[in-house]
């Protein structure tokens, strides 16, 4: 199957195969609000703080913004693609990028980092 260029919506089975090649992302939503979403969990809020700059960091050079929530010891991560009302392969390339910033001490929530 060839792959979609980045900005475009990809396929329920191209979604959920590219989920399974990820560790702690779930699907969130549907329709044109469908997303992929993994909660980050920290020692406390300094370390949540610096995470979130990092991400805002990752999100300006790669022009592809995430809805973040944040708490004193978490931070969620939401990607979709507006342009395309769905998910697409950048959503997954970002997510990546997120995950590289906690490197092998990735953890799912629920767990420290």
């Amino acid at each position: 199957m060839p792959s979609a260029p980045a900005r475009t919506a990809l396929t329920a089975t191209q979604i959920i195969a590219s989920l399974a090649k990820t560790e702690g992302w779930k699907l969130y939503g549907d329709g044109a609000d469908v997303a992929i979403e993994k909660t980050y969990r920290f020692e406390n809020f300094l370390k949540t703080m610096a995470f979130v700059n990092a991400v805002a960091y990752i999100a300006e050079q790669q022009d592809h913004h995430p809805e973040l929530l944040l708490t004193y010891s978490s931070c969620s991560v939401r990607f979709n693609t507006h342009d395309v009302q769905g998910v697409s392969r950048s959503d997954f390339e970002c997510a990546a990028l997120v995950d590289a910033l906690i490197g092998t001490a990735t953890s799912p929530a629920g767990t420290t980092a």
